[in-house]
């Protein structure tokens, strides 16, 4: 009866073992749109985005960079505010960045940034 129950105990382990689902790629967004103000007459787009995770100037610089990318096609003229985790709308925006002229430029809040103190 022993032998019975740890053959059955080692069976439903190796079993048990093989039945874990495959890992899978993440498919959440670097980001989310809190706002999104279109002017199609004046051919420009307001966007207030939150980025998920870390938010460094080189984080930022290439999630901004790939969202006016985009939606360079449909408006001439593109402002993009960016909120780090944990900020909102009415804070000051991490990063502000604009395209105008086919050029864009990004100006970064530095008192946004998070700040590291030093410990011993």
């Amino acid at each position: 009866m022993l032998k019975t129950a740890i053959i059955a105990i080692l069976l439903l382990t190796l079993l048990a073992c093989g039945t874990a689902p495959a890992p899978t790629r993440s498919t959440s967004q670097p980001f989310s749109v809190i706002s999104e103000q279109a002017d199609p007459v004046a051919s420009s787009l307001t966007l207030l985005i939150k980025v998920s995770g870390p938010a460094n100037q080189t984080n930022v610089k290439s999630l901004v960079e790939s969202v006016i990318a985009s939606r360079k096609g449909e408006y001439r003229h593109i402002i993009v505010k960016t909120y780090a985790e944990g900020m909102t709308a009415s804070d000051a925006p991490f990063a502000i960045s604009r395209l105008e002229d086919d050029a864009i430029t990004h100006r970064f809040n530095s008192m946004a940034e998070t700040q590291k103190i030093p410990t011993h």
